[in-house]
């Protein structure tokens, strides 16, 4: 699947594109290419297996095409290639698909990304794509996978109800050793065959449903999925050459909210994890302080939460805005021992946003996240603005220091300043 895709979109592009298909098609398309040049370096990497630079490029084709009113495709993949390592290259579809549109009811069929959620810190409800763990653990919104699904939509008055489809399970892209963002401090690559709950491993099928309503400033969205938990859990057996995954099957029911009241903005997110269904998983495993147990490797069922406000000043400096986030992240899987990465189990999360409303639309944000019981602070400051347009800045600087008992300790020496360049033609 990775090798021929530059070669289909090629030939579909100069086929679709030619004089005589589009005038006996009558298609009308629209095109933009967007690439990028992305360069991080990892202070906190000194010797090892471990690169302390990462570099990459990337190119995103975007097109879209209209067959008329109610048909349309979209053929959005993305193509990644490693400047740094060759771990780096990766071809994601990420919106692949085809979409019928009438009045009150849309379906759409392909690869697909999607976005649940409202908070700003850690969107815990995002549960229907794949992520993309070797470029970014915590910013769940850029790095997502496309997943083949179908999703059908229909208004009902002021109401909308969705439902997807998943037919077959796609696996995390999980960090190698040369990887600064590898947990195991480059000592352990990840297995090529993980494991899964189900008999049917990754043709397992996943459904979800989801409705959406607003009252009056309040956005409110109620969600269930039965599928697999996207992030596995990782696990170190004795004397293994290389890191155990397990997709394990859950149930989960969620909720969003997202109330705007004047200058105020008030959101929230809350889920109820079902692991029941998957059954039970025995290993012998080593733990964080060295000893080897037998366990099962499916967490318990947990509840999370994760809430709070946005307060923005209008008009502060110039024509800037500023914004003030509070948010608290809360969930009942309170220790380390569950090997599922599941960060950020009772913290506060305060950030800046500063705005700056120019053309470029210039926009820093700036936040840390404390652990209100052992004082883990991840901090993380970004910086974005368009130029000329076309042209796109980012600046990533992220910090972590964890207490050794908190999951994010295994990202310790993961502290990184990114910068990435973006074109669009």
């Amino acid at each position: 699947m990775r090798a021929y895709p530059s070669i289909f979109f090629l030939a579909l592009a100069f086929f679709l594109f030619s004089p005589t298909v589009r005038d006996v098609l009558a298609i009308e398309h629209d095109l933009k290419i967007t690439g990028t040049a992305y360069s991080a370096f990892f202070p906190e990497i000194e010797s090892g297996p471990q690169e302390d630079v990462v570099a990459f490029v990337q190119i995103k084709p975007d097109l879209a095409l209209f067959l008329d009113d109610t048909w349309q495709a979209i053929i959005a993949p993305r193509f990644r290639l490693g400047v740094t390592d060759s771990e780096y290259n990766f071809v994601s579809f990420d919106d692949v698909y085809g979409e019928y549109i009438a009045d009150q009811f849309e379906v759409r069929a392909g690869f697909q990304t999607y976005f649940w959620g409202a908070v700003e810190s850690f969107n815990i409800v995002d549960v229907l794509n794949q992520k993309d763990y070797v470029i970014d653990f915590f910013e769940p919104k850029t790095n997502k996978i496309g997943e083949p699904a179908i999703r059908a939509r229909m208004l009902v008055g002021e109401h909308r109800f969705e439902f997807y489809y998943f037919p077959y399970f796609t696996p995390a892209n999980l960090p190698n050793k040369v990887n600064p963002l590898n947990p195991f401090e480059g000592r352990l690559d990840f297995s090529d065959d993980p494991f899964y709950t189900n008999a049917s491993k990754r043709l397992r099928q996943q459904f979800a449903l989801r409705w959406d309503h607003t009252i009056g400033s309040a956005d409110i969205g109620l969600a269930y999925f039965n599928g697999y938990e996207r992030f596995p859990v990782i696990n170190q057996a004795p004397g293994a050459m290389e890191a155990d995954t397990l997709y394990y099957e859950m149930q989960q029911v969620s909720g969003d909210i997202q109330i705007s009241l004047g200058n105020w903005l008030l959101k929230g997110e809350v889920l109820y994890l079902n692991t029941g269904i998957a059954g039970s998983f025995a290993s012998d495993s080593i733990l964080p302080d060295g000893n080897v147990v037998r366990r099962d490797l499916v967490p318990d069922n947990l509840t999370a939460v994760v809430g709070g406000f946005e307060y923005t000043f209008f008009r502060v400096l110039g024509q800037s805005d500023l914004g003030v986030i509070v948010e608290y992240l809360y969930n009942s899987q309170q220790d380390r021992d569950a090997v599922g990465f599941r960060p950020f189990e009772n913290d506060v999360f305060a950030a800046l946003r500063w705005s700056r409303n120019n053309p470029g639309d210039g926009e820093l944000l700036a936040g840390l996240i404390l652990d209100v019981r052992n004082q883990t602070r991840l901090l993380r400051v970004e910086y974005e603005e368009r130029f000329f347009d076309q042209i796109k800045l980012e600046a990533i600087y992220e910090h972590i220091q964890a207490a050794s008992e908190d999951p994010i300790a295994l990202l310790n020496n993961a502290d990184r300043l990114a910068i990435q360049l973006s074109y669009v033609y």
